[in-house]
């Protein structure tokens, strides 16, 4: 566990701990150090100012005294400026004890925060005040004019505690600021504006320019003051200089010393304020780096840093909402695909034109949460749209009633029919061209979209919506598609039925034609039948099979024997009877065949001899004769005759 770890679980315990009573209970430990700052600073002028025992003991009176007035002017203040953040500390507690979230309160939530990130700066402006007009100047005066200080005692005095409250008054603002983090971390509002509103620290800047004139100014005030000490000492006659210049040589070291030292810690004090933060915002950008979009930054310090951390929650926030719309909007984009998919599936697997709507409204309705789907089509007159199919009580009710619109009239349906177009209505209360259905009241918007097979209209594909403008771009889109789907499985189905039509118009005349050839085969041959072998009346297991051919049975055979007939040898019997349907039938088309050839061979015949005859005598003779001799009739006459009354 790292050190911050451990520092950041101790104030967050103790915190815990003290709840509301954790802001002046931190303030007076931290106060107690202005004790050892004042013992500091009396050590100063002691070393500087050559006092006696009893100007000693008097100044130690005087300054521990007003030190601790002081002390007690601050700790009120302290407490005076932090009314709502204790006030909202307190409910923190008790939202803790009850395992609840704390209550939002806007208002009290940024005066809080505004309360406790000015709180470091503003008790150290204070207490700045108050050491100078409440310690400083009331003890050099007092002891100037009262106490029996010479002027030169009393100016290290003032010198001795400007150089203590330097100090301390920066320990003062850096123990706060650190000591206060875990209390911002509870306070900070939630909305982005508040926490830019209410964070009242003071700026890199300003805190760069008090540390290093406050360095200045220690420096420069010790080592004036023991100038002009070693100054005076040196204008007294007789006085060993070279002592004298030793002793300032040896001081002056001490002073490049304490400054040294002061210098660091202030340094280091003001290189962890910038660092710390900057550590803390870099790793939540690392982890931002690694796809934790939900990594978010503390704002628990007051400078520039704080802002940026704030921009930096906001930015991910919005790259968080961002991330989810686009999740989302990816989410229902693929929902509408798969939904597309699945309505062109099923439209392209059914020919069925009546069963293919119902299935196709149903699906749309279902997949795309609407209210309410129909699909009109123009009837043969190519005057109205009758209503096919439709969803839900109200399309019940309509396809009861034959359900029709005028093409001419005016309704959405009609107009996208006559300019085969989409009609949109975003708000179906403000539409002048819809149709008000009383059977659909909850209706708020309404696409209807042509369907097109190029630029042949068919009908119309009409949907509802309870939701107003539910009908974006991609919606749109995605509709037309599902409309041009529908629209290419109606017109399949139709050529497929069509099609059909035609199959069994085709299969009817064949049907006809294989039962007229075979039938006037039987009347030129009585018996078509063929046996062998004896009846038996111990042959009980008999199988039979037809001779069809396109479902137009013209034979059977029969098997007669004792065992029972096998699958393998139905079989076999079934394939020939196929085989032997296909032989016949050839064996008729070929015998068809010879006899039309005859006719058409005798018939060339007889027109060359009619031809060859030369008279109406000679004509009719070979007429009669041909015919006679090629039907092998007994007897034939040929007569003109013409008709009276025609």
């Amino acid at each position: 566990m790292s050190q911050n770890t451990l520092r950041d679980s101790f104030l967050t315990r103790l915190l815990a701990r003290w709840e509301r009573h954790y802001l002046w209970r931190v303030t007076l430990a931290f106060q107690t150090t202005s004790l050892l700052a004042a013992g500091l600073g009396i050590y100063y002028i002691v070393l500087n100012a050559g006092l006696s025992e009893e100007q000693f003991a008097r100044l130690a009176e005087t300054v521990f005294g007003l030190v601790g007035i002081a002390n007690l002017l601050v700790f009120l203040y302290g407490r005076a400026i932090t009314p709502n953040a204790r006030s909202r500390l307190a409910a923190w507690a008790q939202a803790q004890k009850a395992e609840i979230p704390l209550l939002p309160q806007p208002e009290q939530e940024e005066a809080a925060w505004r309360e406790v990130t000015a709180y470091p700066w503003r008790f150290t402006r204070f207490s700045v005040l108050i050491s100078f007009f409440q310690v400083i100047l009331p003890a050099a005066l007092y002891l100037y004019w009262l106490g029996g200080f010479s002027l030169a005692q009393s100016i290290h005095v003032v010198i001795g505690g400007v150089i203590a409250a330097n100090g301390l008054l920066l320990f003062f603002y850096f123990a706060l600021e650190w000591a206060l983090e875990p209390v911002r971390a509870v306070l900070v509002p939630s909305d982005a504006e508040r926490q830019h509103n209410g964070l009242q620290g003071i700026r890199l800047q300003p805190r760069l320019l008090m540390v290093f004139l406050s360095i200045g100014t220690t420096t420069l005030l010790m080592v004036a003051a023991l100038a002009y000490q070693k100054a005076l000492r040196l204008t007294v006659p007789g006085a060993d200089t070279a002592a004298i210049l030793r002793e300032l040589q040896i001081q002056l070291m001490g002073i490049a010393l304490a400054g040294l030292i002061l210098t660091i810690g202030l340094s280091y004090l003001l290189a962890r304020s910038v660092a710390t933060p900057i550590n803390r915002l870099r790793a939540a950008m690392s982890a931002v780096e690694q796809g934790k979009l939900n990594q978010r930054a503390e704002v628990t310090f007051t400078d520039e840093i704080g802002h940026l951390s704030i921009a930096f929650n906001t930015m991910m926030t919005q790259l968080e909402a961002l991330q989810s719309t686009l999740e989302q909007q990816v989410k229902e984009r693929t929902k509408q695909l798969t939904a597309t998919v699945e309505v062109g599936r099923v439209a392209s697997s059914i020919l069925d034109i009546d069963h293919l709507l119902d299935k196709v409204v149903n699906l749309i309705t279902d997949r795309f949460g609407y209210y309410y789907t129909a699909i009109y089509l123009i009837d043969p007159s190519e005057k109205w749209a009758e209503l096919r199919e439709a969803t839900g009580q109200a399309g019940s009710v309509l396809k009861q009633n034959r359900h029709r619109i005028e093409i001419s009239g005016k309704s959405m349906v009609a107009d996208c029919i006559r300019e085969k177009m989409p009609r949109i209505a975003q708000n179906a209360t403000t539409e002048k061209q819809r149709f008000e259905n009383p059977l659909l009241p909850y209706t708020r918007s309404e696409i209807a979209l042509p369907l097109m097979v190029g630029e042949r209209i068919l009908g119309v594909l009409n949907v509802h919506s309870t939701k107003a403008a539910d009908f974006d771009t991609e919606i749109i889109e995605t509709m037309q598609n599902v409309a041009s789907q529908i629209a290419i499985a109606l017109e399949n189905a139709r050529l497929f039925q069509e099609a059909q039509q035609s199959i069994r118009e085709l299969q009817a005349i064949q049907k006809q034609y294989l039962f007229e050839g075979w039938t006037s085969v039987k009347s030129y041959n009585d018996a078509l039948e063929y046996e062998i072998g004896e009846p038996s009346e111990a042959a009980n297991q008999i199988l039979q099979s037809v001779i069809e051919l396109r479902n137009q049975v013209f034979g059977q055979i029969t098997l007669e024997g004792h065992a029972e007939w096998t699958p393998e040898q139905r079989s076999l019997v079934d394939a020939v009877a196929a085989q032997a349907a296909i032989a016949l039938e050839n064996a008729r088309l070929v015998a068809e065949s010879r006899q039309i050839a005859l006719r058409e061979r005798a018939l060339a015949e007889i027109n060359s001899k009619i031809w060859a005859a030369g008279s109406v005598d000679n004509i009719l003779q070979t007429v009669v004769k041909e015919l006679g001799k090629r039907l092998d009739a007994s007897g034939a006459a040929i007569e003109l005759k013409l008709d009276e009354n025609p």
